[in-house]
């Protein structure tokens, strides 16, 4: 089996103290596809930590950060999904 490449690309602007994050992915990818490889990334992350100790804060950290984040109502309120072809090339 050869070797595929997926690409998921993140872009954030910061306006008026808001983050505004623009995820952009080729369109064969879902919104799942995309949810998985983001959630690697945040893993790869947290064990690239130097000791378990340090890996546990960290964990404990986004969990804490995703938690808040659904709890303020106004999180997310404005959130769209468009499927388009990404800016980037393709490999």
């Amino acid at each position: 089996m050869g070797e595929s490449k997926l690409k998921v690309c993140i872009e954030v602007s910061i306006i008026d103290d808001k983050y505004l994050f623009d995820i952009s992915a080729h369109k064969s990818l879902n919104v799942e596809d995309i949810r998985s490889i983001l959630v690697g990334a945040v893993c790869m992350t947290i064990h690239g930590e130097k000791t378990p100790k340090d890996q546990a804060r960290v964990l404990k950290e986004v969990i804490s950060h995703i938690e808040e984040d659904f709890i303020d109502i106004d999180s997310f309120s404005d959130v769209q999904i468009h499927k388009q072809d990404p800016p980037f090339e393709k490999e």
